[in-house]
C-alpha cells in the first residue's frame, strides 16, 4: 500500500510540474521576439510610428480608459491623432514579461498635449511655439499575440485619466475632487 501511495504521489507531482513548466518563458526565441515587439509598441514615438503599425493584425482590438478601437484602420487613425496632439510623447517600459501568447509591461509616459483653439488650429504662444500642457502617467499594458507569431490582435492599456487630468486647468479640480471623495469613502 505504501509503495502505491508513493507511486501515486510521484505521478501527481510530476503531472503538476509538467503543467507548471508548460508556460513558455522569456527564454524562448519567440518570446524574446515578442518582448521586442511589445516594447516597440509601448515605446512608440512620433518618429517610428509608421514602422510599428504592421505588427497589428487587421482585426486589432485596442482599449484604454478612454478609447476603444476596432480594426487596423481605426488603430492607425487613433495613433496618428494621438501623436499629432502630443508629438513629444515618450513611454518608457519599466518591467516586462512575455509568456505564452501574452506580453505585459509596466511603464511611465510623459508628454505635452498641444492646445488647439475653437477652429482646431494650434494655439501659438508669444515665443512662436505651440502652447501645451505637460503630463505624466504610470500604467501597464497587456498585449496578446496570435499563436506562434508576433502578430498583435489585442492590446489594453491601463492608466488613470486623473493623472493626466491633473495637469489640465479646469479638469485638475475635478480630478482632485474625485480623488478626495474616493479617499473619504474608502479610508
Amino acid at each position: 500500500m505504501r509503495k502505491l501511495s508513493v507511486t501515486l504521489l510521484v505521478l501527481v507531482c510530476s503531472t503538476f510540474l509538467s503543467l507548471a513548466a508548460s508556460a513558455k518563458s522569456n527564454s524562448s526565441n519567440l518570446n524574446r521576439d515578442r518582448l521586442e515587439v511589445g516594447r516597440d509598441l509601448i515605446e512608440v514615438t512620433f518618429e517610428n510610428l509608421a514602422s510599428i503599425i504592421p505588427h497589428y493584425t487587421n482585426d486589432i482590438q485596442y482599449f484604454d480608459p478612454v478609447v476603444e478601437v476596432n480594426g487596423i484602420a481605426e488603430m492607425s487613425d487613433f495613433l496618428f491623432r494621438l501623436f499629432g496632439s502630443t508629438p513629444d510623447l515618450i513611454t518608457t517600459v519599466e518591467d516586462e514579461i512575455a509568456i505564452d501568447d501574452t506580453y505585459s509591461a509596466t511603464w511611465t509616459m510623459i508628454g505635452t498635449f498641444l492646445i488647439r483653439d475653437e477652429n482646431g488650429d494650434l494655439l501659438i504662444g508669444e515665443d512662436g511655439e505651440p502652447v501645451g500642457i505637460p503630463y505624466e502617467a504610470k500604467g501597464m499594458s497587456i498585449i496578446k499575440f496570435r499563436p506562434k507569431t508576433t502578430d498583435v490582435w489585442f492590446q489594453r492599456d491601463y492608466y488613470s485619466e486623473a493623472d493626466i487630468m491633473q495637469a489640465i486647468p479646469g479638469l485638475d479640480q475635478a480630478a482632485c475632487g474625485f480623488r478626495f471623495y474616493y479617499i473619504f469613502q474608502v479610508d
